[in-house]
């Protein structure tokens, strides 16, 4: 039995999944045994013949709920032996520290779960996408402090929470994270921050971005109704008229970027206004769905 199991979902991440593996068998020594668990959900970039090569690491499959990370997590979940489960995106290289650091602060402070900090990597190359994506998504400080949610690219959780609260929704894509962490926080579990256990995550160019903002967008109708949030199909199109404010975009980059980055305002407002537009839209394809799903039911 181990003490810790790292679960990694992942899916054609073959070239950044070698090196958070590395980065975790490389990591500051932690007292006690650790299990890492890796399921894939179908790929095609070689990960399959690699993963398979890896000893040390369980490797698991979910085929039948395909574009899923969050079936993967729960196939991991089940398997995991450790008394802390964390989930780690395929995609977020740890620090040195990070392990020990998380599970540190997990057990000192008698927390239920906590969410490490992720830092953004530009790989050498900025662009207005790359710097809107770093800082404006996933936020954990942010995001677990103001809302008593988390996200998934770095969370350390004991394991009989999942007993409680259950397993993340089957086959869902985006959003599966901040439904389930609200529900912890509901049930009035304690969910903290760690800044000191920290990961690296490319930030995205702009297709990704726009396909991530999309993912996102169409899953939010359903956080917002489980949030008890008032939204409708009219309020989006509000958000699809009404522009991005030239001075928020300024505060954002002159509150949390770099001299370098502030250099690109006019191409990163023309990044913000492309993805308020894109979500609006996929807001108002999810609320339709939801619309449809429950006329379905009735």
């Amino acid at each position: 039995m181990a003490d810790v199991s790292i679960v990694i979902p992942t899916f054609n991440d073959k070239s950044y999944l070698e090196k958070t593996l590395n980065s975790i068998l490389n990591s500051s020594m932690f007292q006690g045994e650790i299990e890492i668990i890796v399921i894939d959900n179908g790929s095609t970039d070689g990960t399959v013949e690699f993963l398979s090569k890896k000893e040390s690491i369980i490797f698991l499959h979910d085929t039948r709920n395909l574009n899923s990370p969050y079936s993967c997590r729960n196939r991991g979940i089940e398997a995991a032996t450790g008394s802390v489960i964390i989930l780690l995106d395929a995609t977020c290289v740890p620090h040195a520290d990070w392990l020990k650091n998380g599970v540190a602060y997990l057990i000192e402070n008698n927390v239920d779960v906590v969410g490490g900090d992720v830092l953004f990597d530009f790989e050498g190359e900025l662009s207005a996408a790359k710097i809107f994506d770093s800082l404006t998504n996933i936020r954990m400080k942010e995001s677990i402090e103001n809302r008593g949610v988390a996200k998934t690219a770095n969370l350390f959780i004991k394991k009989n929470v999942f007993e409680v609260a259950g397993l993340f929704p089957e086959g869902v894509r985006s959003g599966a994270d901040v439904r389930w962490t609200h529900r912890v926080s509901k049930m009035g579990l304690k969910i903290r921050f760690c800044r000191d256990s920290i990961v690296y995550k490319p930030a995205r160019g702009f297709k990704e971005l726009i396909k991530k903002q999309w993912r996102v967008g169409l899953h939010q109708p359903l956080i917002w109704r489980e949030l008890s949030k008032k939204y409708s199909v009219f309020s989006c199109l509000k958000k699809l008229i009404v522009p991005v404010s030239p001075v928020s975009v300024r505060r954002l980059l002159r509150e949390n970027g770099t001299t370098d980055m502030q250099g690109y305002y006019l191409r990163v407002w023309f990044v913000a206004q492309f993805v308020k537009s894109t979500m609006a839209v996929a807001n108002i394809v999810g609320i339709l769905r939801l619309k449809k799903a429950n006329e379905k039911y009735h």
